[in-house]
């Protein structure tokens, strides 16, 4: 194992606690969320672009390709429809896992902009 490797492997740790979030939300009932259909589709789907907008980023910390991001944090997506199938109440949809992909580019669109900027330059280094 080289010396880096440690530290590459640490990066990793806020994306894995991070899908732990994100299973551990999938996994509670969604009712008495929002008013109206229209209010609740719209919270949850936002849920989804930030859950994953996030994972995106903390993917990037740790892989620092783009290629591996999406394709990492898209199985995961996929994989959680697939865990909500099994919760009551719950429901999977493919349709969810295309916000959730919406998410992850809204997420390295953000990283783009940021690694414009010194500090994140650094950051991300």
């Amino acid at each position: 194992m080289s010396k880096n490797q440690p530290k590459k492997i640490f990066k990793f740790i806020p994306a894995l606690l991070w899908m732990a979030v994100i299973f551990y939300f999938s996994s509670q009932q969604t009712t008495g969320i929002g008013t109206n259909a229209t209010d609740r589709f719209l919270i949850l789907k936002s849920f989804h672009l930030i859950e994953y907008a996030t994972l995106a980023i903390l993917l990037f910390w740790a892989y620092k390709k783009y290629k591996y991001v999406i394709i990492t944090a898209y199985l995961y997506a996929i994989s959680d429809e697939i865990h909500q199938r099994f919760i009551p109440g719950r429901t999977s949809r493919f349709r969810d896992t295309l916000i959730d992909l919406i998410g992850i580019f809204i997420g390295l669109i953000i990283i783009k902009n940021l690694l414009k900027l010194d500090f994140f330059k650094k950051l991300f280094k």
